[in-house]
Parts: structure tokens; sequence; C-alpha cells
């Protein structure tokens, strides 16, 4: 992986859409503003360890959050930090950087490519074995309360690629 350059490229993103949000030439609302600003911010932020996202997760979805993402159903946010932790234990992972963004009154839909590497052996899926999952995200965030950031109270998360 090369995580320099992902890294560089989610940056890139976040002061390019700082410039969008200034000239707002699709007439959002502050609150969309606001929105869009905080995800690219954590996407500039994201780490590959599990320690590091925990940090920038913790400041982004709401404690109550549900969170449809990984397994059948829908989790609270305890539950998925313990689910990402399973999978930061299998897989080296990196993220792009953002490719499209729709936000639209309290939710914010966008979709990135996720690199990961096997960190062992899982069926036909072999140590070193590098996927590429195609993921979209729609994140619905709660109006903040007087001098807080808004955070995520939904997060539905869909991604494609990986077949064991």
């Amino acid at each position: 992986m090369n995580k320099n350059t992902y890294a560089l490229l989610r940056q890139q993103g976040y002061e390019t859409v700082l410039k969008e949000i200034r000239e707002n030439p699709a007439a959002h609302s502050n609150f969309e503003n606001i929105i869009k600003e905080r995800v690219y911010r954590w996407w500039a932020g994201w780490k590959p360890d599990y320690e590091g996202w925990l940090a920038c997760a913790d400041s982004l979805y709401a404690e109550s959050c549900v969170i449809d993402a990984i397994g059948a159903e829908p989790q609270v946010y305890r539950d998925y930090r313990a689910a990402m932790k399973q999978q930061r234990d299998a897989f080296e992972m990196d993220m792009g950087p953002i490719q499209t963004c729709v936000v639209d009154g309290d939710t914010i839909a966008f979709n990135y490519k996720m690199y990961m590497i096997a960190k062992a052996d899982m069926g036909r899926l072999k140590k070193g074995d590098h996927v590429t999952l195609k993921v979209s995200e729609f994140n619905t965030f709660a109006q903040p309360k007087h001098g807080e950031e808004p955070m995520v109270v939904h997060l539905q998360l869909i991604a494609s690629g990986l077949n064991l």
C-alpha cells in the first residue's frame, strides 16, 4: 500500500472542499457545509492503525449511532468498534480519497476505495493478498447542541469487491 500517496490525496481533498465551502456554488445550507467539512476533515485525518482510527472515529460517531456496515444486522457504535478491531487484526487497511460526495440536509453520501492486505490465510484469501473494495457511505448527522460539532447518528455502508 502506498500510504503516503493516499494520505496526501485525502489531505488534498480536504483542502479542495474547504475552497468549495467558502465559495458555496451549490448554495448549501450552513449545516450542510458544516457536515461536509467535518467528513472531509475526518477523512484527511484517517489513521490505518486501530488505535489511531479509534481516536478519529470516537470524534465522529455518536455513542448511540446505529451502523449498518459489518454483519447481517445493524450495530450500535460500541459493537462496530469491536468488529473494526477484528477487521484491523485481519487486514492492513488504507483508504483512498473521497471520489464523489453529495450532501442533502442532514445526510452526506460519498464513495471511495478501501485497500486491504490480508495478514493471514483466510479461505481462498492468502496472506499478502491485496483486496480493493468500492465503498459507498450514507452518514446522517444530528444537529449539534450549542458549541458542539455534529455527530453521525446513522451510518449505512455498502461495499463490493470482496469474494471469499
